[in-house]
């Protein structure tokens, strides 16, 4: 198993290739200049496409928290009722 502090810098290393995608052109660094605004374009594309979905995962999960806490409450009240 790989230890806590070694995932951590290694999301933090994608975390930051991530950046470096889209900034490199902005900042004026060497690297993935070449594809400036199309990576910005495509970034675009994919948050519209994908937001919508997001959404709907996002409403679905709080939903069912709340139905569960709901359902948890509800048995909760009736066992006190039993004793």
């Amino acid at each position: 198993m790989v230890h806590a502090g070694v995932k951590l810098v290694i999301g933090l290393l994608i975390l930051f290739a991530g950046i470096y995608w889209y900034a490199a052109d902005f900042l004026r660094l060497p690297g993935f200049s070449v594809l400036g605004t199309e990576a910005w374009m495509a970034l675009k594309t994919v948050f519209i496409g994908v937001f919508g979905l997001f959404l709907i995962f996002v409403g679905a999960i709080v939903a069912w928290i709340e139905y569960e806490d709901l359902k948890w409450e509800r048995r909760e009240k009736s066992e006190k009722k039993r004793k």
